[in-house]
């Protein structure tokens, strides 16, 4: 029965299968992988599927950088003219499962709006390169997907922390043989190249291993044809599907999925170039102002190279979202061999892992790693004394930091972390010098050393590194009891300033460090935010916004609003465009 429902899947296929005797069989072939000892991509993933003619996968996570990560393998599957059937999780937030309970929305249209939400999120262009390849499957009837929704219930309502778990993987090669896996990796790039995973194979051509494969099977059809009973499968929406076919090209050779995978081995920028080699000739000391969006962060990861693997890598961040870019995304798409480990929120393995790793450098002979190390922390844990007693007693030649968003790391509190004993310090930021701080910024110059490199917008623009766009300033007007506020702060700053002033003047030479430039307290820096704020919320704003979509009808708009209460003022406004 079993063997007649997957020849019905292979007959299902468009007849033109090209049988080149690419055979499963062909392949040494583990009866397990395990992440720690095996290249599961490249022993397992890519041979396996440039062999097939038939991929049918249940995964609780999917992501299109698979594409790229396995491309070898995905474009081996589309030369077969071979089919993948594709089940994954999606996972509904609390506000999604009210919405249904409440009948302000059906499940489809949860589902739909979620889906459609990650498709718009894709911006970046080596994204859309995988979105479009997926939609040029699904036009040409090479990729079926569906969509899980676990029905687990709590207290009498569906419990939103429920996933969709399964991870299970059917493949038939071009002979019609074929193999299931089962085990703990998703269906994503770093599941097959970053995370510890584990799984086991069987074939079907092998006698002790055919009952597994059957079993692995039956769960599968069970799942593709909606007869599981705790889970809802329904096909992905329309409105989705047509939406990624859109995106699709006429040929998927238009794609360069095979340079997506080493995109990083790219020759540096020359930008990037001049601004390692000034920090080199700066005894690895320094800081990089350069204009977002113009390779800083890439410079970082080839500044890092420049040590021995034996040097641990600390990349101080200010907020967890940065800190899952550069430890999620960042670096293992820079170096996909790197140990990662990560400081921050509500995880504290790190408190476990960083001893175990830093154990080797408390030995009269330190041993190259074979792995680079990096320890990427969220400033606030970084400054913590449980996170600096660890870098006590190593030796500094052993530590580089780099820090992201460097001028937020010259704040009183987070002036702690630069206790941390790195003989390489480097420093990233668009805008290096503290507002209103002299000594925070000196503090930083101290640590890290002056700014070595600056990259401007206007040199990225003219590099063709950055776009050149328009600027068109409107103009908003303060009401009276805004006008009020904001020149009664006005009088207080300017009294708190003469006062810092006062209490210098005669107490400090002209060239003190600490009374050079501007005087500053955090009255003052209170006093400057608070009359910010004032014309940040300003109450015309939405009237200069409506008039700005009235005269043009450029879309899509990116708008950026103070508060919530701005916010729903934008909504209301454009709700009434839409109308």
């Amino acid at each position: 029965m079993i063997r007649r429902k997957l020849i019905y899947y292979l007959k299902s296929i468009d007849h033109r299968l090209r049988w080149s005797g690419l055979s499963f069989q062909k392949i040494k072939l583990k009866p397990s992988y395990d992440s720690d000892e095996d290249d599961i991509l490249n022993e397992f993933y890519k041979p396996v599927l440039q062999r097939s003619v038939l991929y049918c996968r249940l995964a609780g996570f999917f992501s299109s950088s698979i594409l790229a990560a396995a491309s070898q393998g995905i474009l081996g599957l589309i030369k077969n003219n071979g089919k993948m059937k594709l089940v994954v999780g999606a996972r509904l937030r609390e506000e999604d499962l009210l919405a249904i309970e409440r009948g302000i929305k059906k499940r489809e249209e949860v589902i739909e709006d979620s889906l459609s939400n990650e498709l718009d999120s894709l911006g970046h262009e080596l994204m859309k390169d995988h979105v479009r390849a997926l939609g040029w499957m699904v036009e040409n009837n090479l990729l079926d997907i569906k969509i899980a929704v676990p029905l687990s219930i709590k207290g009498g309502r569906i419990d939103e922390s429920a996933l969709f778990h399964m991870k299970i993987g059917i493949i038939t090669d071009t002979n019609g043989n074929s193999l299931s896996f089962s085990g703990s990796v998703n269906e994503t790039r770093l599941g097959w190249l970053k995370h510890t995973e584990e799984f086991k194979v069987f074939r079907e051509w092998i006698d002790g291993e055919r009952g597994y494969f059957e079993s692995d099977v039956r769960r599968f059809e069970k799942y593709w044809s909606g007869r599981a009973t705790k889970t809802i499968v329904m096909d992905i929406p329309p409105a989705i599907k047509a939406k990624m076919i859109e995106l699709a090209p006429k040929d998927i050779d238009e794609i360069p999925l095979t340079t997506h995978e080493n995109r990083f081995r790219k020759k540096p920028w020359d930008n990037q170039v001049a601004a390692i080699q000034k920090w080199t000739r700066s005894d690895f000391k320094g800081i990089f102002a350069m204009a977002t969006g113009s390779g800083k962060t890439l410079a970082a990861l080839y500044a890092s190279t420049l040590s021995s693997r034996s040097v641990v890598t600390i990349i101080m961040v200010p907020t967890i979202t940065l800190l899952q870019q550069w430890a999620d995304d960042n670096i293992p798409d820079f170096d996909e061999t790197a140990k990662v480990i990560k400081c921050g929120g509500e995880d504290k393995e790190w408190q476990q892992l960083i001893p175990l790793e830093l154990a080797r450098y408390r030995r009269t002979h330190v041993e190259e790693p074979e792995k680079r190390l990096y320890v990427v922390v969220v400033s606030a844990t970084a400054r913590s004394e449980k996170f600096l007693s660890l870098w006590r007693g190593i030796s500094p030649e052993y530590i580089q930091v780099i820090c992201d968003e460097v001028h937020h790391i010259g704040s009183s509190s987070n002036q702690k972390t630069m206790e941390i004993p790195a003989s390489r310090r480097l420093g990233l930021s668009a805008t290096p010098v503290r507002q209103w701080d002299r000594i925070g910024t000196d503090k930083i110059f101290e640590y890290y050393g002056k700014v070595i490199y600056e990259y401007s917008i206007e040199d990225a623009i003219n590099d063709g590194k950055l776009c050149r766009y328009e600027y068109h300033p409107y103009f908003a007007y303060l009401a009276q009891d805004e006008f009020d506020e904001f020149h009664k702060l006005t009088d207080e700053i300017d009294v708190e300033f003469a006062r810092l002033k006062s209490r210098k003047k005669g107490r400090a030479k002209d060239d003190d460090p600490e009374t050079d430039g501007i005087p500053t307290s955090k009255r003052l820096e209170k006093l400057v935010m608070d009359r910010a704020l004032v014309k940040k919320k300003a109450v015309d704003k939405p009237r200069v916004f409506e008039q700005i979509i009235n005269s043009t009808k450029e879309r899509p708009l990116l708008v950026f609003c103070e508060d919530n209460e701005q916010l729903d003022d934008i909504k209301e406004i454009t709700q009434k465009k839409s109308d």
